[in-house]
């Protein structure tokens, strides 16, 4: 079961520019070097847009990914 208590803004693979909100599983976001962890394996995640929306995998799009500062997802 994923615990979702972070939300931050992260952009989508196909429209960097335009940030989205995603909730991600906390073991997926909760440091950098997590996330550095992830986007370097490709580990997918859960996530979802908005509460109450259905989960879906993502991973880190680890070359346009930047840990702690900028988070662009695909999903899986």
């Amino acid at each position: 079961m994923a615990t979702y208590s972070l939300n931050f803004k992260g952009a989508g693979a196909t429209n960097p520019q335009i940030p989205i909100n995603h909730v991600i599983d906390d073991a997926a976001c909760n440091t950098p070097t997590a996330e550095q962890r992830n986007m370097s394996l490709g580990t997918p995640f859960l996530a979802r847009m908005r509460p109450g929306d259905q989960e879906a995998l993502y991973v880190y799009d680890a070359e346009r990914s930047i840990p702690g500062v900028l988070r662009v997802l695909r999903r899986v």
